[in-house]
């Protein structure tokens, strides 16, 4: 469920930047990001962490590739937030580095839900 409303809200954020109003949309995005954050570390990190020892192989692969995008993503919209504020050097488009971002995430997200599907089924 708590997936599924940050889903919206990064829907919500896209269409604001669709618009061209930047200002909100950086700052939408910025309470999304944190409230995955959150997400994660209230909702996921603990059951996951009593499951995982119990997985060999391809599930151990899959969740490393999960988590290990899943920083990329936070650590390219840390970069991005760097760069609008002017603290580092911003690529003239920064519009590829947001979407390439937004895809990313889409594909983390993907790879959770079926991690979750796995553990549940």
């Amino acid at each position: 469920i708590v997936q599924a409303v940050l889903f919206v809200g990064v829907c919500i954020g896209a269409a604001l930047a669709a618009t061209h109003k930047y200002g909100r949309h950086c700052l939408f995005m910025r309470v999304v990001v944190g409230l995955q954050v959150v997400a994660i570390g209230v909702f996921m990190i603990v059951p996951l962490k009593r499951w995982v020892g119990d997985y060999r192989g391809w599930f151990r692969i899959l969740l490393l590739v999960h988590h290990s995008l899943g920083v990329i993503v936070l650590l390219l919209f840390i970069y991005i937030n760097l760069a609008i504020a002017g603290r580092v050097k911003a690529p003239k488009r920064m519009r590829n580095v947001m979407r390439s971002t937004l895809g990313l995430w889409l594909i983390v997200l993907a790879l959770g839900g079926y991690i979750y599907y796995f553990i549940w089924r």
